[in-house]
């Protein structure tokens, strides 16, 4: 059997304590965790297939594995997966993406947008379907972190136990208006990370008071060079016309609330106005933030947000059928999503090519070297 480098993916994996009585150890668990990993990186999305993987690539195994009695079966990825604690398997996968974060560092500010997803498959008859909080990297390509949502509770209190978990300096953090709160923004501040977050109706006062001094201070078609306090951007196609405009202010003597957020410097307006064909519509926003930014930054942070859609949770569901997985046990499903979140770091820091997910995954089962290539032996 070869030897495993250090530094890898499976030194992490290592550390996961065996949750199996000892009696019942007919397989190592480590060969239990690393054969999950494997299929799922090369798109196996059931138990059964994980089993069937396994046997197919035996002998590539085989060289790195002891795989004493074999191929575990399905029924013991199964009850291994339900056993084991989601907590400690997530602790793993937070150090491996804290220390593989290190070689990500760059100029400028790595905008990190939090927001929850709904694993839909978890769903029964008689409990919710699990919510996960993740946060994800728009500098690094990967998610740096998850966190599940409490049955009785909501993302207001994931969120700021998914931030204590990270170290923000350097950062800027956006979220949805749902977890635009104080307690938020001081884990944020606590941790050396930055804000920039939407406010709505759900923070009644501050809204209106800064919608106030919008009114008085934003010149809805300024006529003014572009700067510091204000940008703007236009975009055609697809028969579709937005321009977006945004104004910064720095003065917030007149907001009376904003003393009772910590670290908050700005506020600005962005204002979307949308022609498709011969109809115009307008959207205005408001924000707060802990850091002096431009009107430009402020647009492109906020735009930044939608990749924690667009390049994590749509993936998810559509490479990886996250939300087709019927699987109901609570550990099971919420560890499933950490091997998901595993495989797409992954496959996303493999830039040899511009093949979508689907297709990296793919590969992946075709090229027995691709686990080397990609640093997880």
């Amino acid at each position: 059997m070869q030897t495993l480098q250090q530094n890898t993916l499976v030194t992490y994996i290592d550390t996961v304590p065996d949750p199996r009585c000892e009696g019942m150890r007919i397989h190592n668990f480590i060969d239990i965790l690393i054969i999950a990993i494997c299929a799922v990186l090369c798109g196996v999305e059931t138990w059964e297939g994980m089993t069937k993987f396994g046997r197919k690539k035996k002998g590539w195994l085989s060289t790195f594995l002891e795989l004493p009695n074999g191929i575990p079966s399905h029924d013991t990825f199964y009850r291994t997966f339900c056993l084991l604690d989601p907590t400690a398997f997530q602790e793993c996968f937070t150090r491996w993406i804290s220390d593989t974060f290190r070689n990500f560092s760059g100029d400028g500010l790595d905008v990190i947008p939090i927001d929850g997803k709904c694993l839909r498959g978890s769903r029964s008859k008689s409990k919710k379907a699990i919510h996960m909080v993740s946060a994800w990297s728009t500098r690094a390509g990967m998610v740096l972190c998850q966190r599940k949502v409490d049955e009785k509770s909501n993302e207001i209190t994931a969120v700021p136990e998914l931030l204590r978990s990270m170290y923000l300096k350097g950062c800027v953090i956006t979220a949805d208006a749902l977890n635009c709160q104080r307690e938020i923004v001081k884990v944020c501040i606590e941790q050396g990370g930055d804000y920039l977050l939407p406010v709505k109706g759900n923070q009644e006062n501050l809204h209106k008071q800064i919608e106030k001094v919008a009114e008085q201070q934003c010149e809805w078609h300024p006529e003014q060079t572009l700067g510091f306090n204000y940008s703007e951007t236009q975009e055609k196609g697809h028969g579709r016309t937005e321009r977006r405009m945004v104004w910064v202010m720095e003065d917030l003597s007149e907001i009376t609330e904003a003393k009772k957020w910590e670290g908050l410097q700005q506020v600005a307006m962005i204002q979307r106005d949308r022609q498709i064909d011969n109809k115009v519509t307008t959207e205005v926003h408001y924000y707060i933030m802990s850091k002096q930014l431009s009107a430009a930054e402020v647009l492109d942070i906020a735009r930044k947000h939608w990749e924690v859609e667009n390049k994590l949770h749509w993936r998810l569901d559509v490479a990886f059928g996250e939300d087709k997985n019927q699987t109901t046990n609570n550990c099971a499903i919420e560890n499933v999503s950490i091997l998901n979140r595993i495989a797409l770091n992954i496959h996303t820091q493999d830039t040899e090519t511009n093949d979508s997910i689907k297709l990296k995954r793919l590969a992946a089962g075709w090229d027995n070297d691709h686990g080397k290539n990609m640093s997880i032996f």
